[in-house]
């Protein structure tokens, strides 16, 4: 495949015809169609690509509802006749990238046509030009996956890596300045980041809201605004490594937050924004692709998933929020990387995945640190399954009973003891060889994200009337063997030959 076609992503779209039905009748087998039709040029397996195709089919995005002049009226397709034809994404038309500063690839006419589209539709929803710079800040499982997916794209955002002390710097150049992914057993390793230096997020540090930027760095001043950053460190770091870089952080610059737990936020407004007009933009982030650390920069994808997003209200009573530039460019850029499989939600969705994705770990985590097994460890075992159920009534109460989901249709079902049990095991099956990241917390002697997990749950439910007496407890249980953990490492207890790993 040459160079051309590995770095452009072109979709075409030929059955004009179905205009009509796609206007009227979006069924499962017309969006197949649609698909089929598109042509796919890109070095990627056909599968995940297929599927991220039919997710803009299912979304029915406005420029695709209708493609044909002759078929609907102006109320119906409110672009002139001359954009309609054909739709393409390449260096001519990206959001992201100058025209002028590019080459035509394809056709001159169907270029003229693409282009013309694109800045009509960017003349309609966008008047702020952004900075393109993306900040990553945590390099770890998530963030150096991010990193790697944004800098394959074609013409890739600029990319700042904020790395948090010498050791870490060190790495970085001893592996060549580069990030590797694995997937599939094939190596591919991306040149070209720049990187910053911050001071190491600590959990029981406070550091000065300034940033200890080295000489022999390289990136911009330490002086320049972040308009566009992604944060993907453990949950109990987020303040302390925000403190580095709110400086440089304003109300028109987004935060994505990509990281296990809730009720981050709050601590975050609290600590660090108390004042809502000074405070950026949210994104939240759930991320379910699998993916582990093998050393330095070094990831392997070991699991295909998705990056459910939502653009999070300054002021959850306005009906209509308006959203910061930079946060409608992250969503968009994010969701241009077929590997991340990015797709947009409503911020009332996306609370519901999250919760239930904090039911599964407010299950899982605790019981494999206590038990010290992996997640499979936990299936087909009687008693466990009963702490389980009990666990389980408290979370499934206190979620029905969130004063922010009142309202929410099929809530009962969505959220009812026997379904969340069935993804709990659904879960432990899928990733049953795999640890948890509390049971990787707790053997390494380091904090655990439980104040983020089972803690949530005890917080929201006292808010809402509501003892749970069994979260409680489990929450007391790990935070005690983390504690213990941490002195016997520190010698302060004797070891026991047994429980050492």
């Amino acid at each position: 495949m040459s160079d051309g076609k590995q770095n452009s992503l072109r979709y075409s779209v030929h059955s004009f015809s179905l205009s009509r039905q796609l206007s009227q009748n979006w069924s499962t087998k017309t969006s197949s169609r649609i698909v089929e039709d598109f042509n796919l040029s890109l070095c990627v397996p056909s599968r995940p690509l297929y599927w991220a195709v039919a997710r803009v089919v299912l979304h029915r995005p406005l420029w695709l509802a209708s493609t044909s002049p002759a078929d609907c009226g102006a109320e119906r397709n409110p672009y002139p006749s001359h954009v309609r034809r054909q739709y393409w994404w390449s260096a001519q038309n990206s959001p992201d990238v100058d025209p002028k500063a590019t080459t035509t690839r394809g056709d001159e006419s169907d270029s003229r046509e693409a282009s013309s589209l694109t800045q009509y539709l960017l003349a309609q929803h966008s008047t702020t030009k952004v900075p393109r710079r993306i900040y990553i800040l945590g390099i770890g499982n998530v963030g150096g996956f991010v990193a790697h997916s944004l800098a394959s794209l074609p013409h890739p955002p600029p990319i700042t890596l904020l790395l948090y002390n010498q050791k870490q710097l060190s790495a970085w150049h001893e592996q060549g300045r580069s990030i590797k992914l694995t997937t599939h057993g094939l190596l591919d390793t991306i040149l070209g980041f720049e990187v910053e230096s911050v001071r190491q997020p600590d959990s029981t540090t406070e550091y000065p809201p300034t940033a200890d930027v080295s000489p022999q760095l390289s990136g911009p001043p330490d002086a320049d605004i972040i308009h566009n950053l992604v944060l993907s460190v453990k949950a109990y770091h987020t303040v302390n490594a925000l403190k580095q870089v709110a400086h440089r952080l304003r109300p028109e610059s987004s935060i994505l937050f990509l990281q296990n737990g809730m009720g981050i936020i709050e601590e975050v407004n609290e600590q660090i924004f108390p004042n809502p007009e000074q405070r950026p933009q949210y994104l939240l982030g759930i991320i379910s692709h699998g993916v582990y650390r093998v050393g330095p920069f070094s990831i392997v994808h070991a699991g295909a998933g998705t990056i459910a997003m939502a653009i999070i209200p300054r002021n959850i009573e306005e009906i209509k929020p308006a959203s910061a530039p930079s946060a409608l460019y992250l969503l968009r850029t994010l969701t241009r990387s077929p590997v991340l499989a990015a797709v947009g939600f409503s911020p009332t969705d996306l609370l519901q995945l999250q919760l239930e994705k904090l039911a599964v770990n407010a299950i899982i985590n605790p019981l494999t640190a206590l038990y010290n097994c992996v997640n499979g460890g936990l299936l087909r075992q009687p008693s466990v399954s009963r702490v389980m159920r009990l666990l389980l009534a408290e979370i499934s109460l206190v979620i029905k009973s969130l004063p922010e989901l009142q309202g929410v249709p099929n809530l009962s079902v969505r959220f009812d003891i026997r379904r969340l049990e069935g993804e709990v095991i659904g879960i432990a099956t899928k990733t049953a060889v795999n640890r948890s990241s509390t049971l990787e917390d707790v053997r390494r002697g380091g904090p655990t994200e439980m104040e983020y997990l089972t803690g949530y749950i005890v917080r929201r439910g006292e808010q809402v009337g509501l003892q749970c007496v069994m979260n409680y407890m489990m929450k007391h249980l790990v935070l005690a063997k983390e504690k213990m953990r941490r002195e016997r490492r520190q010698r302060l207890l004797p070891i026991d030959k047994d429980d050492v790993d």
